[in-house]
């Protein structure tokens, strides 16, 4: 692994243009110049749009010349996610069918940023359909690893956290339906928050691929940049329905320890030796903080939620190739192929009763969970692994398959709670590892104060 170049923050930035002492053009130029000299390497972006984020810094800038900056995002370089909408710059999903969509509105999302005034730069790199545990597609080719580009960064959102740990940009918005936003922060070094359903309202854009398990997802490189972003976006929306029913997001409890159970392990699944370590070194130092720390078991069933994800997954992949029947044999990436056979197979009362099971694991977790505010748990079964493979080849001695890095990340999904990655002591060979903060339903703050106990 090679050490990456000096990345500055968000909040670094920040604090330099509100002091004048940098200005959002320049930051733009610094970013679009990391882009041209290390993208043909890392391919962490599906569209650069310099016209139009040259625009928004010339307007950020007036903004700072006249003493009227609309707050820390303003003049901030970000990237979105592509499979997500911004106004006149392509959409495309990873996929060829999409080659040449061009949204005409925003998501709310991107409504959000362009109101805090931040710059984007364009539209990150995903696997087709965000449906892979590594970014490959027929429209950017593999994304890598940039600390070793023989390596994945993880997927569906590896175009984010390849732009972020690379410092082509400080901060970008992502996606997580099965571990999407926090995987790839865990191989690459980077804080990522994978919100309670609804704290990032979101409208217009592709249809789900399954049901409601993906939310937007934010990364980073420091926890007070996760904040910062968090700040601006967040809040409910009334073209959103679920934003509105989400609580108000509690401060951590100061009058008494923080409850957190943890657990760096699940039955006889993979887990690398130095992921688990990572987790205990991670529980022990969070007693010693005013923390009750104890050891938790998994409020999830493992097996029930593979088979519902499997499920809803496949019913909305076989959707998409209903969409396009002449071109999916040739023009589907390989991978989604057998999950459309399975989704065609299914019927409509196998669809109910998927549902039926989603509702039953929802409740069970819940009443599971137990009294503690938070549980601290692996974000990836494994470091990252070549670019080439689908999956790591092999974990703890064993060999590895399709569905080994989602053990402890997809519940969080299926009950729509919040799930943050935490850097965590990294692999002896310098492969990052990832530790994961998961909380009740609306409670992302309490997870910002145990990260920043850990030290982010």
């Amino acid at each position: 692994m090679t050490e990456l170049p000096p990345r500055e923050s968000a909040t670094s930035m920040a604090a330099r243009l509100a002091a004048g002492a940098t200005t959002p053009t320049a930051l733009l130029e610094e970013s679009l110049s990391r882009i041209a000299a290390l993208d043909d390497t890392l391919h962490a972006w599906a569209h650069v749009d310099a016209v139009q984020a040259r625009a928004a810094a010339a307007e950020a800038e007036s903004r700072q010349q006249a003493g009227r900056r609309l707050g820390p995002l303003d003049g901030i370089p970000v990237g979105v996610k592509d499979n997500l909408f911004v106004k006149d710059m392509p959409a495309r999903w990873g996929s060829t069918f999409y080659r040449d969509h061009v949204p005409d509105r925003d998501d709310i999302v991107v409504e959000r940023l362009r109101a805090a005034g931040a710059v984007i730069v364009g539209k990150t790199s995903t696997p087709e359909f965000a449906l892979s545990g590594r970014t490959f597609s027929p429209i950017t080719g593999h994304t890598r690893h940039p600390m070793d580009p023989r390596l994945t960064p993880g997927g569906s959102s590896g175009g984010a956290t390849a732009a972020v740990a690379s410092g082509m940009i400080p901060l970008a918005v992502a996606t997580d339906a099965g571990g999407s936003t926090r995987l790839p922060a865990s191989y690459t070094g980077l804080f990522g928050l994978r919100p309670s359903n609804g704290r990032l309202p979101r409208r217009w854009g592709f249809p789900p691929m399954a049901m409601d398990f993906q939310a937007l997802g934010l990364v980073a490189g420091t926890l007070g940049d996760i904040e910062l972003l968090y700040a601006a976006l967040a809040g409910p929306d009334p073209r959103d329905p679920t934003s509105q029913r989400l609580p108000a997001d509690p401060p951590a409890a100061t009058d008494r320890p923080i409850r957190i159970g943890w657990m760096n392990a699940y039955g006889e699944e993979l887990v690398d030796p130095f992921v688990r370590q990572a987790v205990a070194e991670a529980a022990q130092r969070l007693a010693g903080l005013d923390c009750e720390v104890v050891p938790a078991a998994p409020p999830y069933d493992l097996a029930a939620i593979r088979d519902i994800w499997g499920t809803v997954s496949a019913a909305g992949v076989a959707r998409m190739a209903s969409r396009f029947p002449e071109r999916w044999a040739s023009d589907s990436s390989e991978s989604l192929r057998p999950m459309a056979e399975r989704g065609r197979a299914l019927s409509i009362p196998d669809l109910v009763e998927a549902v039926d099971r989603l509702n039953a694991f929802r409740a069970d977790v819940s009443a599971a969970w137990g009294e503690y505010d938070a549980l601290l748990m692996p974000s990836a079964a494994a470091p990252a692994w070549p670019a080439e493979d689908e999956f790591p080849r092999e974990i703890d001695g064993r060999p590895g398959h399709p569905r080994a890095m989602n053990v402890f990340a997809t519940w969080v999904n299926a009950v729509g709670y919040p799930g943050l990655n935490v850097p965590a002591t990294p692999h002896p060979d310098g492969r990052p590892i990832g530790v994961q903060l998961v909380g009740r339903f609306g409670t992302e703050r309490m997870l910002f104060e145990i990260a920043r106990r850990l030290g982010g």
